[in-house]
């Protein structure tokens, strides 16, 4: 962090990159029902479309942060967007699904990139006061690329999946001039530690982190399980059109992101993080009950989701303003972030193939226990940050 000033400009600027690259995870929920109408995929493999270019950051978020103390933040940004932009062009020329797959896998290359380094580069920017509000801002950089994606529904059945694979990788392409154009270099007076495999060590064995990471894994499996299959909820349960489904989904996803910025500022007005996190899954899994039964309305589904997604929304925002505390000491940012954000891979990877295959088995309706097993685990991890923060006071 440098200065007593938060450039806000450059702000805006290194979250809309954020931005450009969960496009790539927006466009996947929203366009399911025709890739598997045209490729003809199974609901199970559909949901490995969504959620596969997540794996590689579930196995190298970790070594990521790492590799940013010697690559520099700045450069990582822009070689994650120039590896989105092909990898998502490219998909958008495949036959099969096996080879949409490929393109994904490489998407989530670019996409981990861009979400370990770009808070690098905010805290070069930001002043200590304003941390809160823009790690609270940044962490909607997820639900704003992905609801913008998924307004573009009524315009796939007009244009197709492809010209949407097509458009946003040439966006990313475009954005990554802008990055290295605007982007701060890391002051050269904020070596990397040096240490390589030790520092992942300690990492490892530091409850803050560990805990950190464990918040934002429950979270990405609840979230990437209800976002990613909710459109195919409403569409083939409930009969709503693709346009329909894809609009209540989006205000969902915007409701998440209110979520996000309030919880910047609930931080900052002395809130602590462990009754965030409480509440938020608390909440999660008692909405579960009411979005997955069998009687409940559009209407109903619509309410309950929106709301589900709106609270558990001050989650990632939460644990990113806080990693700068929890992290053993500021050059191991990097690490700590990459944990954090490894451990949002494995969610995505995880949720959306756990909810499809569990849905295929045993139907919609029992959904609600695997939510209720996430908010367990969930609250588990809360009280451990309320005895580990009690502890350092």
């Amino acid at each position: 962090m440098n200065g007593a000033h938060t450039r806000w400009l450059l702000v805006w600027a290194l979250i809309f990159a954020g931005v450009v690259a969960a496009f790539q995870i927006g466009k996947a929920p929203i366009a399911i029902p025709l890739i598997r109408q045209e490729l003809g995929l199974s609901l199970t493999f559909a949901a490995w479309i969504i959620g596969v270019y997540a794996m590689v950051g579930a196995l190298a978020g970790l070594p990521a942060g790492a590799a940013i103390n010697f690559i520099g933040a700045r450069r990582c940004v822009t070689i994650g967007l120039l590896v989105i932009g092909a990898a998502s062009c490219s998909g958008a020329f495949v036959t099969t699904g096996t080879a949409l797959l490929v393109t994904r896998v490489l998407e989530g290359a670019g996409f981990l990139m861009v979400a370990v380094a770009t808070p690098i580069l905010l805290g070069l920017v930001t002043a200590a006061k304003d941390r809160d509000v823009v790690f609270g801002c940044w962490a909607v950089y997820f639900a704003a690329g992905s609801v913008i994606v998924m307004l573009a529904g009524p315009l796939l059945a007009v244009f197709g999946w492809r010209s949407l694979w097509f458009s946003t990788g040439l966006l990313a392409l475009a954005y990554a001039l802008v990055v290295w154009w605007i982007a701060p270099a890391p002051p050269a007076a904020a070596p990397a530690s040096g240490q390589g495999l030790g520092d992942i060590r300690r990492i490892i064995r530091m409850p803050g982190p560990i805990l950190l990471a464990l918040a934002f894994g429950f979270y990405s499996i609840q979230y990437h399980a209800l976002t990613g299959l909710l459109p195919t909820l409403l569409v083939e349960r409930l009969g709503l059109t693709l346009a329909s489904a894809g609009l209540i989904s989006a205000i969902a996803i915007i409701a998440n992101g209110i979520g996000g910025v309030s919880a910047g500022f609930m931080l900052r007005r002395g809130f602590r993080l462990w009754a965030l996190f409480a509440a938020a899954f608390a909440f999660m899994a008692a909405a579960a009950f009411g979005i997955f039964s069998a009687s409940m309305t559009v209407a109903g589904v619509a309410v309950l989701a929106t709301a589900s997604l709106g609270i558990t929304g001050m989650l990632p925002a939460s644990i990113y303003a806080a990693a700068p505390r929890f992290a053993p000491q500021p050059a191991l940012l990097a690490l700590t972030v990459g944990i954090v954000v490894q451990a949002s891979h494995l969610g995505h990877v995880v949720g959306p193939s756990m909810l499809g295959a569990w849905v295929e088995r045993l139907g919609w309706s029992s959904s609600p226990a695997l939510f209720a097993a996430i908010g367990c685990g969930g609250l588990a991890v809360a009280l451990g940050i309320r005895r580990l923060t009690r502890s350092h006071a």
